[in-house]
């Protein structure tokens, strides 16, 4: 237990939106913390524990200013925030020079407007401090940040499109932001199983519109899709529009391969629809929070594209009849007017066109 919890503490504290190691706890809302932590917009020393999975979390933070009107975050069991541990070393030049020798110079920023962006949250209410973002382009190299990381205990937040909306993907304090937008690579696509391998780093509408030129879609849709990333939506289990007719990442992702926290590449890259041949490891993954590794590669599997959509516009003539979700008050009603009290918009899609034109209104709604 005593070496189970010293390497529980040596993992590095993150959560990601996209994909990622966290180690961490629930949050507690803003207005909960108290303000001596920010006077003189300055966040002071504090100290508290909380424990998770039988480790101690904490973390201190001196002179690094934060704003009021983005707070920083809070991510704690107990009514108080955490302290930085010091089992996390602190970024120095040596750190940022060896960083550069392996990814170069264009790939490790410290402008301050970049990191900006970085280090806070999409809906503006989280700010970290983070003062280096690295842009790996393969796994090797995430495997050599990780690597060097976990032995200067450095900490790291993963980070891909940073579309969450729980600041999970964003440094509490001074974590090095570990982004893997860069690593967008479609590696293949089976156009006869669907079977599609790519990068973390795509963008899943971009994944969509490759698949869409092939008769594919991806089985996941999200209203963040133009900018959310699919390793992201892997380590977040995400589900969306598609959910109800695909079902949920475990179904559909056949294979990852994942950088843990010390560095170790795991490939569990199979196309495989059944494997017996070992633990399924994968689904240890999959929604995870990132809180085993990050995950850099991925084998999904991606129905056929559905040829046929059809909508039909039913009306009710009682409120039991139907779901109303109201209307928004200014907006132009397109119902013509009088009719009836109460309508449906039923729309459903299929593969096969020319039977779904046979279709009668009466069958229609008896399917």
């Amino acid at each position: 237990m005593q070496r189970l919890r010293r390497t529980s503490q040596l993992l590095l504290r993150c959560r990601s939106s996209a994909s990622g190691l966290f180690y961490g706890h629930q949050r507690t809302p803003y207005d909960s913390i108290k303000r001596p932590y920010w006077e003189n917009n300055h966040l002071a020393f504090y100290y508290t524990t909380s424990n998770h999975m039988g480790a101690v979390q904490a973390s201190v933070n001196v002179g690094l200013h934060t704003s009021h009107k983005i707070p920083r975050r809070s991510f704690s069991s107990a009514s108080t925030s955490i302290q930085r541990s010091p089992l996390f070393s602190t970024l120095n030049s040596d750190d940022v020079s060896y960083f550069k020798e392996i990814l170069g110079d264009k790939t490790v920023i410290q402008e301050e407007d970049r990191l900006l962006a970085a280090n806070v949250d999409w809906m503006g209410k989280y700010k970290g401090s983070s003062q280096l973002l690295l842009l790996p382009k393969s796994t090797e190299e995430v495997s050599k940040i990780l690597q060097y990381c976990n032995s200067r205990r450095l900490a790291v937040v993963p980070q891909g499109g940073n579309t969450g909306l729980v600041g999970g993907s964003v440094p509490v304090y001074d974590e090095v932001i570990i982004n893997v937008g860069s690593m967008d690579k479609i590696i293949s696509l089976d156009k006869v199983s669907g079977i599609l391998i790519c990068e973390a780093g795509c963008i899943l509408d971009n994944l969509n519109t490759f698949l869409a030129n092939e008769g594919f879609v991806m089985p996941l849709d999200l209203g963040a899709k133009g900018s959310c990333q699919i390793g992201g939506n892997i380590s977040t289990n995400a589900g969306g529009l598609h959910f109800i007719r695909y079902g949920s990442l475990h179904g559909n992702i056949l294979g990852l391969e994942v950088v843990l926290a010390d560095g170790t590449i795991l490939d569990m890259l199979t196309t495989l629809r059944k494997d017996n041949t070992g633990y399924d490891l994968k689904h240890l993954f999959i929604g995870s929070e990132g809180t085993l590794g990050i995950v850099t590669k991925v084998s999904i599997l991606t129905p056929p594209k559905l040829v046929s959509t059809n909508v039909a516009f039913l009306a009710c003539e009682d409120f039991t009849s139907c779901q109303v979700l109201g209307h928004v008050e200014g907006v132009r009603n397109p119902l013509p007017p009088s009719l009836h009290n109460f309508y449906v918009l039923i729309e459903t899609t299929g593969s096969d066109e020319s039977y779904d034109k046979c279709i009668t209104p009466v069958s229609f709604i008896q399917i």
